[in-house]
């Protein structure tokens, strides 16, 4: 085939004169969208640096008085004053979180809708339920992990229990065992209790709550016999007198209440329970913004008062980056996995 076997070229209807006096517009119009392609995509991150330009929501899962609530509070009133503008907390309880849960990894990736996550949403609930309305890991950028918290193992004052022992001796001497309240089904406080029965050989009625101050306020008027809790939530009512702080779950003392013995040294040896929380957003949230929360989050960690605060209710500042939340979730949700099945907690 040779130049003269292909098709004749079509007219553009223009002469070269006409086309060379067009040629400068071109390339104006060239530059100009060029020009506005360049805006445009500079636009967002334009758009980021002002940010936040208005109040941020910071959604958990369970009500208000817990220890989730006051460890949500408490870093959302430093990070508003560091930001410059207020972090609204909204309580949306139910399904061990799951509620909340979903709400955000269903909500605007804009950064305006944040989560205040705990063990038990992004640790425990996958391993408990066969489905659920959200992916701990696909549904959400991590941000920040926040802290750390031991838990106390309580009981009712007239439950005649002065020791972990005493408590394990009685449960073993009334038919059916005694009862235990939590947060909820799938919660920190109700695998722990199972955890804590499993291994102490008692019976155990497991009574949920839509919350740690619903149930420790009926641990208080006798309404179940004992609980595992949060040194957080239930610190106020031990020091007042209303329930009795047996021991705590960590391997050590806890600062708080450094008069406790832990479980591991009341018989159940090696026993160890941790509650956790920190922050993440809806996946798709740019990278600035998460930076943006992640350093302001690091910042206010640090600062006297809320460490001092935290110390106050046992528990331990975290922080770092957010790649270090996201290798602790998956981490998490591994470690929870075995003892989720080794307590039978698994709803399949």
């Amino acid at each position: 085939m040779d130049k003269n076997d292909f098709p004749p070229r079509v007219s553009s209807g223009l002469t070269r004169e006409r086309s060379d006096r067009l040629r400068p517009a071109r390339r104006g119009l060239l530059k100009a969208s060029i020009g506005a392609v360049l805006l445009g995509a500079a636009l967002p991150s334009f758009a980021q640096a002002a940010y936040p330009e208005r109040p941020i929501r910071l959604v958990l899962g369970f009500p208000p008085g817990g220890a989730t609530d006051n460890s949500a509070r408490l870093l959302a009133q430093k990070m508003g004053q560091l930001l410059g503008q207020p972090i609204v907390v909204e309580n949306k309880p139910g399904a061990s979180g799951s509620i909340a849960a979903e709400h955000v990894a269903r909500s605007a990736p804009d950064g305006y809708t944040i989560f205040y996550t705990t063990s038990t949403v992004h640790g425990i609930n996958p391993n408990v339920y066969a489905k659920l309305p959200y992916d701990p890991v696909a549904d959400f950028e991590p941000i920040i992990y926040g802290s750390r918290t031991t838990l106390v193992v309580l009981t009712r004052n007239d439950l005649g229990a002065g020791s972990v022992a005493e408590l394990i001796e009685i449960a073993r001497s009334r038919p059916g065992g005694l009862s235990y309240a939590s947060a909820g089904l799938g919660s920190t406080q109700h695998l722990a209790g199972a955890m804590f029965a499993r291994q102490a050989g008692i019976e155990a009625l497991h009574v949920p709550y839509r919350g740690s101050s619903l149930a420790l306020n009926d641990l208080m008027s006798g309404q179940v016999d004992f609980s595992i809790d949060t040194i957080s939530a239930s610190l106020p009512f031990i020091r007042n007198g209303q329930i009795r702080a047996l021991a705590v779950t960590s391997l050590e003392s806890a600062a708080a209440l450094p008069e406790l013995p832990t479980v591991d040294s009341q018989g159940l040896q090696g026993f160890q329970v941790a509650a956790w929380g920190g922050l993440v957003a809806p996946r798709g949230v740019p990278a600035e913004i998460v930076r943006k929360l992640n350093a302001v989050a690091n910042e206010a960690l640090k600062s006297p008062e809320v460490m001092q605060r935290i110390a106050e209710t046992g528990g331990e500042p975290q922080g770092g980056p957010p790649e270090r939340f996201g290798q602790w979730i998956k981490d998490e949700l591994g470690r929870w996995k075995l003892a989720v099945d080794a307590a039978g907690a698994a709803q399949r």
